[in-house]
C-alpha cells in the first residue's frame, strides 16, 4: 500500500506539518490496540467507545478513522453498552444515544437524529462513519496524504463521502442503491465486514467477537487508504493538469473552444466538475479536446454532452466520419490525418499541429447559432 506522498508540489500547502501516516503505520496500531468487552478495575485511561455485539461497517470504519490520528492512535477501544462505561469514554461512536459533537459523542439510532452530511444528500441519514467523517474528515485526508492545500482538502473529502462513506451511511440506514435493483452485490465493504462476525456455527465469546472486530477495522482501514490515496496520487494531478488546460485554452484558440492536454490523463470527470464549479471554465464550453496517444500520435476528441453521456457538444464533421489515412487527409486537407470515428467523437493525427488543426476546421463547420 503506497502512501499518499507523491501529491504534486503545486498542490502542496505552507501550513502546520501533518503527522503522514502509512496504511502499515495504521495496521501495526490497530493489530496492536486492545479491544476490551469490559473496564478493568484499575481503568484503562482514555478510550474510544464503541457497541458490543455483531458489528457493521460504519463503526468499523469509524473506528479505523480515529485511529489515524495521533489523539486517537494509542486509545484501547471498549466494545460495551453500559452507560456507566459509555460515560467514562473520551469519544463515543455507534452507542450511547445522543450526539453531541462538543462531547465527543456520535451516536445514529436516536429517534431524534435526522442529520444528514450536507443538503446534497437529503435522503440519506448519517451512521457513525459519516458521522465522524463529517468532524474529521479533513484531518483524516490530511493524515494520509500529508500536507496539501486547503481547496484539495476540501475535493478530496468530498469525493471521499460520495464515493465511500455514503454508500456506509446508506447500508447501515436501510437506504437501497436502487427501488428494483436487478441483482444483489455481495461484495461490497459492508458485506465484506459482515462475513468477519462469527457464524451461528461457531464458537463465540466476547474475546472471539473482539479479535474479529480488529480485523474489521484494518479491512475498513485497507478501503479507506485505496480509496483516498487513490484520489491523492491519481485523480487530484490529473484534476490540476486539467484545471490549468483550461486555464489555457484561450491560448490555444481565440475561441477558447479547444483545450490541449500537456500530457494525457483522465479528463472527462474534471471537466465536468471543474465547469459546474465556476463560471469562467464553462464560459464558452469546451467542444474539442486534444492529446498525445500512446503511439506519440496525438487525438482529438468531442467534449460529451453531458456527464456520462455518449452525445457530444459539437461532433467532427459528419463527412470526416469513418475515413482514414489519404482519404481522410485529402478531404479536409490536412496532410497526415489517421482517422476520425464512425460516431465522430474522436479522430486521430500524427502530430500535435494536425490534431489542432483538424479542431479548428471541425470549429469553422460549426452550425450557426
Amino acid at each position: 500500500m503506497p502512501a499518499c506522498d507523491d501529491v504534486p508540489a503545486a498542490k502542496r500547502a505552507k501550513v502546520e506539518s501533518v503527522e503522514q501516516v502509512t496504511f502499515a503505520m495504521v495496521a501495526t496500531r490497530l493489530s496492536s490496540t486492545q479491544v476490551l468487552a469490559k473496564l478493568p478495575e484499575g481503568g484503562v485511561g482514555e478510550f474510544i467507545c464503541t457497541h458490543h455485539g455483531t458489528f457493521h461497517a460504519d463503526e468499523a470504519m469509524a473506528c479505523a478513522m480515529l485511529k489515524c490520528l495521533p489523539a486517537y492512535a494509542k486509545m484501547p477501544i471498549l466494545r460495551t453498552r453500559n452507560p456507566a462505561e459509555i460515560d467514562q469514554a473520551a469519544i463515543v461512536v455507534d452507542v450511547g444515544g445522543t450526539y453531541e459533537p462538543s462531547k465527543h459523542r456520535y451516536d445514529h439510532h436516536q429517534k431524534t437524529f435526522t442529520d444528514t452530511y450536507s443538503k446534497d444528500y437529503p435522503e440519506i441519514k448519517l451512521s457513525s462513519a459519516g458521522l465522524v467523517f463529517k468532524h474529521f474528515g479533513a484531518s483524516v485526508v490530511q493524515a494520509l496524504c500529508g500536507p496539501i492545500d486547503e481547496k484539495a482538502v476540501a475535493v478530496i473529502v468530498s469525493k471521499t463521502y460520495d464515493s465511500l462513506i455514503r454508500e456506509l451511511d446508506a447500508l447501515d440506514n436501510g437506504v437501497s442503491i436502487a427501488e428494483n435493483p436487478r441483482y444483489r452485490f455481495c461484495t461490497h465493504l459492508g458485506a465484506r465486514v459482515g462475513r468477519l462476525n462469527p457464524s451461528w456455527q461457531e464458537p463465540n465469546s466476547p474475546a472471539i467477537e473482539n479479535e474479529r472486530f480488529q480485523k474489521a477495522m484494518e479491512l475498513a482501514a485497507k478501503e479507506l487508504f485505496d480509496v483516498i490515496c487513490g484520489y491523492c496520487n491519481g485523480w487530484l494531478p490529473a484534476r490540476v493538469i486539467v484545471e490549468q488546460a483550461l486555464a489555457n485554452r484561450h491560448n490555444v484558440h481565440p475561441s477558447g473552444e479547444i483545450m490541449k492536454l500537456p500530457s494525457f490523463c483522465p479528463w472527462q470527470e474534471h471537466l465536468f466538475d471543474l465547469e459546474a464549479e465556476e463560471e469562467k471554465h464553462r464560459t464558452p464550453l469546451t467542444k474539442y479536446v486534444l492529446f498525445a496517444d500512446s503511439r506519440a500520435g496525438w487525438r482529438i476528441q468531442a467534449a460529451p454532452a453531458a456527464r456520462g453521456s455518449f452525445a457530444n457538444r459539437l461532433p467532427l464533421p459528419k463527412a470526416w466520419c469513418g475515413l482514414r489515412d489519404q482519404e481522410l487527409s485529402d478531404l479536409i486537407s490536412v496532410p497526415g490525418c489517421v482517422f476520425v470515428h464512425a460516431g465522430g467523437f474522436i479522430g486521430g493525427h500524427t502530430t500535435e499541429a494536425g490534431a489542432y488543426e483538424m479542431a479548428v476546421k471541425a470549429l469553422a463547420e460549426k452550425p450557426a447559432a
